[in-house]
This record gives C-alpha cells, structure tokens and sequence, in this order.
C-alpha cells in the first residue's frame, strides 16, 4: 500500500509485474535473438529487471548473467529463482551493478539491452563506455542485441518549447481487488543537453473512486536516433551486422540493432 505521499525509485518490482504504466514486454524478442545459439551459451542481460527475458533462456538450457542497479527488481528475479528446479537455479547468476561500469563478470556469447537501455546513458561518453566494457566482455565471435525507440522530433521540440511541458493521462489499472491505479505524466525536454525528464504520478483509487494516496516517480533519458547508435558502437569497436524492425509489442516503434565486436587487427585505420 503507498504511503499518502511517496516519492519512489522508479523501478519497482511491483508495478512492473502488475503491468502498471510504461511497461512493454520485449522477452519474446530477444529470446529469438538468443535462440540460434547453441545450448550451454553464456547470455548476459543489462538492466534484466525481475527476469522476463532471462529466466525462459534458463529454463531451457543457456548459462545467464543479469546486472540491474534497482535491489529491489534483482530481489524479485532470485525470489522467481528459487521456485525453479534446482538444474534452472544454477544456470541464472545476477549481479548488482550502476552502468555504465560493468563488473567483471566473465566472457559471453550474446550481451542483450533491451528497452532503448542505452537512453538511460545520459552522455555520449557513458554510452560509449557501455559499449566498450561490453566489448571486452565479449567473444570474438559474440554479439550484442540492443534496440531504439524511434523519437519523434517535433514531440521533443513541442516539449522544449512554449508550452514547456506534456501533460499527459496513460490510463487507470487494476490493481488489488476493487483497488485502481491511475498513472499520469508530466515531461520536459532540454535540447541543450538532450535529456528528457518524465514525472509519473501513481494514484490509488478506493472502491469509492476517491483518491487515497499518492506516488510520484522521476525518470530522465536521453533519446537518441538510431544513426547516433550505430555511430556510437562504430566508434567502440563494433559493426552492424543488423537493423531492423523486430516485432515489438503494439505501440511500441523500436529499431533493434545487432552488432558484433570488430578484431583489432580487422579494423580499417582511421
């Protein structure tokens, strides 16, 4: 139950699961992706969350990393861990860590960002990092699966102008029993820094309709074309090998990239 005012971190496990707000599901898309490796291949997932994509390559028999930097979602991934087989169990190792730096957590197979993870890296330099610590975390032959939200310009522009901010209603979900949950937004965007900072409003409704507490959640991004993407992982050591429209969930209007780590002595010299 919320509290009558709380400001919280924007992860939670909760909400997430409930499929409460912004929270499109991305597992069978990358699951694809993952599934032309051979069985027993090391899957690293950044930003994993409570597992959605991650716990199914388990189940059926490749070794998985998570980083996430909320407690609270890793939390909520061993808790579904431990209700699995003990062989399942041992294939899933998750991690705690603040991108863009990466623990050394071994070498991999396929590193996977799904949900435009890259925009949470608010400069280019941390971007860029991000792909060179996955870089060299990955084998010679590995690939890294990401994908990018298409961003409208004149949205952004609507939101640095003027007007200053959107405000804008998502919807009412249920939440327990005869309980609601209406989510709204406010963003403002700074084309100077090219960061996007949305505040979310969680209100619980009672069976009456009446409003009994309130949430607020705060998330900045920094949206950035898929031009910019490739120029990023070029610049870090990696070649397209794929761009394309995948089958993202309805409303959703995301590029997914696929890239692999270019050998040094391949390079082209500048």
């Amino acid at each position: 139950m919320f509290s009558n005012t709380d400001i919280m971190d924007f992860y939670d496990p909760t909400l997430y699961e409930r499929n409460v707000g912004l929270a499109p599901r991305v597992d069978k898309v990358y699951q694809e992706e993952v599934g032309e490796l051979e069985p027993g291949s090391h899957v690293l997932e950044l930003g994993c969350g409570i597992g959605d994509v991650l716990l199914p390559l388990a189940h059926v028999g490749y070794r998985t990393t998570g980083v996430d930097r909320s407690a609270a979602m890793l939390a909520h991934f061993r808790n579904r861990v431990e209700a699995e087989a003990v062989e399942t169990r041992e294939r899933v190792r998750l991690i705690e860590a603040e991108l863009p730096a990466l623990p050394d957590c071994g070498e991999f197979d396929m590193v996977l960002m799904p949900n435009d993870l890259v925009s949470h890296m608010l400069t280019a330099n941390d971007a860029r990092r991000l792909f060179i610590e996955i870089g060299r975390r990955l084998r010679p032959d590995g690939d890294i699966v990401l994908d990018v939200s298409r961003f409208d310009v004149s949205y952004l522009g609507y939101l640095a102008g003027e007007g200053g901010k959107l405000e804008r209603v998502h919807g009412l979900y249920r939440y327990d029993g005869e309980q609601w949950i209406r989510v709204s937004e406010q963003s403002t965007y700074d084309p100077e820094s090219g960061i996007l900072i949305a505040h979310f409003t969680y209100e619980m409704l009672g069976s009456s309709g009446c409003v009994e507490s309130t949430r607020m959640r705060v998330l900045r991004l920094h949206p950035r074309r898929a031009s910019e993407i490739a120029m990023l992982l070029e610049l870090s050591g990696f070649e397209v090998v794929a761009e394309q429209n995948a089958r993202f969930p309805a409303g959703m209007d995301n590029v997914l990239f696929r890239a692999r780590r270019v050998q040094a002595d391949t390079r082209m010299p500048r």
